[in-house]
């Protein structure tokens, strides 16, 4: 654990409603009424002292239409709320290469860029291919982490691997197959970023797993791990894109309230 506590934000970007019957694999087996979700968009950012680091970066809503995201307070938007210099920015954790997680990516051009390695392969081997098309992910997006490696400022990362004092990364795959979840440390016992290895609530409480994966066996043992380092560390679970994140912590202080919560 680092000497200072580390604090940890989510900071929302954008949204949009979906329905339980769209998002969640198989719903109809579950014999449950239909109903609509409030589906945030959000990167996190955490503090240590003066040092800044961000889990996944958001991306630009207005720019490309995927599934009719509203945006709400676009990424450089956000940090010039909270104070964010994106070139003070030591490490960005990616927890896969979806557009709207790396979308932002290359604003941060000093940092260390943390990926799965399975991710880094997967989506490498579809763009050399030219099979990127109808794909969660672009050239463009790719063109940032392919920076980072070309600036020896990407590491990549096949176990469970301690990334800062306090952080700590796990491979998953599932919804992708090199998704990591972030473990951070915190003074109020620790808080464990989903992102989309679980999207919403759901998926924790039953292990509901999401309707785009790559492999829906390891989604199953992902969500059933999360569980269980839950259980086992102490942490708090949160969820990638869980409107009602908003309702269970904190808004941020000030005007940063309008767009960030705190998670510890």
């Amino acid at each position: 654990m680092s000497e200072n506590a580390l604090s940890v934000w989510s900071v929302k970007y954008g949204e949009r409603v979906v329905r339980k019957s769209d998002v969640f694999h198989d719903y109809a087996s579950y014999g449950l009424p239909d109903g609509d979700l409030d589906m945030d968009y959000n990167f996190w950012v955490v503090r240590d002292g003066e040092t800044v680091m961000l889990v996944d970066t958001g991306y630009d809503i207005p720019k490309r239409d995927w599934l009719g995201e509203i945006s709400v307070t676009p990424t450089p938007r956000g940090l010039e709320i909270l104070g964010i210099d994106p070139a003070e920015v030591s490490m960005v954790v990616t927890s896969h290469y979806h557009y709207d997680h790396i979308g932002y990516l290359g604003l941060f051009t000093n940092a260390k860029v943390v990926s799965g390695r399975a991710e880094h392969d997967y989506w490498f081997a579809k763009e050399a291919a030219d099979e990127l098309d109808g794909e969660f992910s672009t050239p463009d997006d790719l063109a940032a982490v392919h920076r980072a490696e070309e600036e020896g400022r990407l590491i990549l990362v096949d176990e469970p691997t301690e990334v800062y004092p306090g952080i700590t990364v796990y491979p998953v795959g599932g919804h992708c197959p090199g998704e990591l979840l972030t473990r951070i440390d915190t003074a109020s016992g620790g808080i464990i970023l989903t992102v989309d290895a679980a999207h919403f609530y759901e998926q924790i409480e039953h292990e509901w797993p999401f309707f785009a994966f790559t492999d829906l066996d390891e989604m199953k043992a992902g969500l059933s791990f999360i569980n269980e380092l839950a259980k086992q560390t102490g942490a708090t679970v949160v969820p990638g894109h869980d409107g009602r994140t908003r309702d269970r912590f904190p808004a941020a202080p000030g005007a940063a309230g309008e767009i960030a919560t705190v998670l510890a």
